[in-house]
């Protein structure tokens, strides 16, 4: 079935690279390395954009993701020559900050959230589309900075027959200390990766609040059972798919994504605590050499085009007004939901990542 799914992967990704014509791109490897690449499409004559020049993109999103998010803006401005780096949220960040002085990028594409405009407000221009008011009320740029284009929900991501052999059901957060699973848990860095900061955020909630001490003791518990943390997020999806562990801490998107795709052997666990949700979002780079093109991409994340593309690539779209359905999302009634302090959370994200930090050196 994997021999499948890669087929199927591959399949896409050329249909993603036909869409925009690509050239000396890369893909990410499993240890999240920066990839690279240019993606041009010229027009034929009577398609031709009034837009043009170039667009250079920090994204944090996947490869199927970005290949359908970007495929279709390059059909709409056929004109336009968009390079990219994809890599981790705290390495597109870095690299913003560190460019500061010289942006060589246009827009950061998803992996930023609330907290990033307390902490790098300097390092992003004011834009609020258009479109933006399309949105609900909960998912409206009211900073002035941060465009939210989908939600993403914590999960568990769980290998079948890993699972069956460790001789455990996995169905919560504190299924993950039972000592079969020593060494068998993986996670991505929440210092590092925007996908396991939500999984933090929900962890904290779950156990009475980023400053309740059961929380942190369930942290250090989870610690202690050997658990992997790696700083790339896709590691943790491929490796419990790929069976070198039993149970990862991963985000919906990437797992819908692969399930719709035809994996199989695997499944997805709402842990019974409950979850939470977190909006995910872009921004423009202050002082960027393209802005123009730059709020052509924004305001095409969250057009309704955009938004269905969002949701068939396995993300819950912020605009949920509109009405879209996916196979593999199940209606959030079905799930135990529960609503994070996101504001404390993101005033408190430094403190909170150095507690982490102090909890993984115990």
């Amino acid at each position: 079935m994997k021999k499948k799914l890669a087929i199927l992967l591959a399949f896409v990704l050329a249909l993603g690279c036909l869409a925009g014509c690509s050239s000396g791109t890369e893909s990410t490897d499993a240890q999240g390395t920066a990839a690279q690449g240019t993606v041009g499409q010229e027009g034929t004559e009577g398609e031709a954009e009034e837009a043009s020049g170039e667009l250079v993109i920090y994204t944090t999103v996947s490869d199927l993701q970005y290949n359908a998010l970007v495929g279709a803006f390059q059909e709409k401005y056929p004109n336009i020559e968009i390079s990219y780096t994809q890599a981790g949220a705290g390495e597109c960040k870095s690299r913003i900050q560190a460019e500061v002085e010289n942006p060589q990028g246009d827009v950061m594409f998803g992996g930023l959230v609330y907290a990033d405009t307390l902490s790098m407000a300097d390092c992003f221009e004011n834009y609020v589309s258009p479109n933006d008011a399309n949105l609900p009320d909960e998912f409206k740029n009211t900073t002035g900075i941060l465009t939210y284009h989908d939600t993403q929900i914590p999960c568990l991501w769980v290998n079948d027959a890993l699972e069956a052999e460790a001789g455990v059901t996995i169905t919560s957060y504190e299924d993950l200390l039972n000592p079969a699973l020593a060494g068998q848990i993986i996670s991505a860095d929440p210092t590092a990766s925007s996908s396991a900061w939500n999984q933090l955020q929900c962890i904290l909630t779950d156990f009475g609040g980023w400053e309740s001490e059961e929380a942190w003791d369930y942290i250090s518990a989870l610690l202690a059972n050997d658990l992997v943390v790696q700083d790339s997020s896709s590691s943790v999806y491929q490796g419990v798919y790929n069976g070198e562990y039993t149970v990862g801490l991963t985000y919906e998107p990437a797992c819908v994504q692969m399930l719709s795709e035809g994996a199989e052997g695997v499944h997805i666990v709402y842990p019974s605590e409950g979850v939470t949700s977190i909006a995910f979002g872009s921004a423009i780079i202050k002082n960027c050499k393209n802005p123009e093109n730059a709020k052509l991409f924004i305001d095409f994340l969250i057009s309704d085009e955009g938004q269905t593309i969002y949701n068939e690539c396995g993300a819950r779209q912020a605009n949920s007004n509109l009405v879209i359905e996916n196979e593999w999302l199940p209606d959030l009634s079905t799930i135990n939901y529960l609503v994070a302090d996101t504001q404390a959370l993101a005033e408190n994200q430094t403190t909170i990542q150095d507690m982490w930090r102090e909890a993984t050196r115990q």
